[in-house]
């Protein structure tokens, strides 16, 4: 009569075998991952953006009164600040009574990085004002979002002065599907 011996568990050299597996599957993941995150940190920052202008151009029709777009400065401030890249809000901006603000987007220090600037220009642009017609009371504005990957992928919105808005369908390259985008 044997004894039959019943084994659980793994050997010491399976586990070696897994463990190899994974650090080779990892190699290859997280460079990945990574270009994933950049992607959707830069794609969020613009949906966000893209948002909020077309919120601000319909409460212009709908309430007959300019609706500025302008860099966030300080919380519940009627004042545009400077930097794009800190965030932006969304000002109602009566003829008679006092602005408000309508919206907040606050954006994170190390995140994508946001400039405006005259479409077809360099100059620096700080608000862009929908009148009551919904039209760009200000010029034409080329605004791109950049991350530490350089120009190659950064994107943009492009609004025009009848104030449609429209976003770049291809990293690295303006809205209009010509102008090449450059970063800060």
């Amino acid at each position: 009569m044997g004894s039959k011996r019943e084994t659980r568990g793994f050997t010491l050299l399976e586990l070696m075998v897994v463990l190899i597996i994974v650090a080779i599957v990892l190699t290859f993941a997280v460079p990945s991952f990574r270009t994933l995150i950049l992607n959707q940190r830069i794609n969020g920052l613009t949906d966000n953006l893209f948002n909020s202008l077309s919120y601000a151009r319909s409460l212009a029709l709908s309430n007959d009164e300019p609706v500025t777009v302008c860099p966030y400065s300080a919380p519940g401030s009627t004042t545009c600040g400077s930097n794009w890249s800190a965030g932006w809000i969304v000002v109602k901006q009566p003829p008679l009574g006092t602005s408000a603000v309508l919206n907040t987007t606050v954006l994170s220090a190390g995140g994508p990085t946001l400039k405006a600037v005259a479409y077809g220009g360099s100059a620096s642009v700080s608000t862009i004002t929908f009148n009551s017609r919904g039209l760009l009371s200000t010029p034409q504005v080329l605004l791109t979002a950049c991350d530490s990957r350089g120009a190659a992928q950064a994107r943009s919105i492009l609004v025009y002065s009848t104030g449609g808005i429209q976003t770049s369908n291809k990293p690295g390259v303006a809205a209009d599907g010509t102008t090449q985008l450059s970063c800060p």
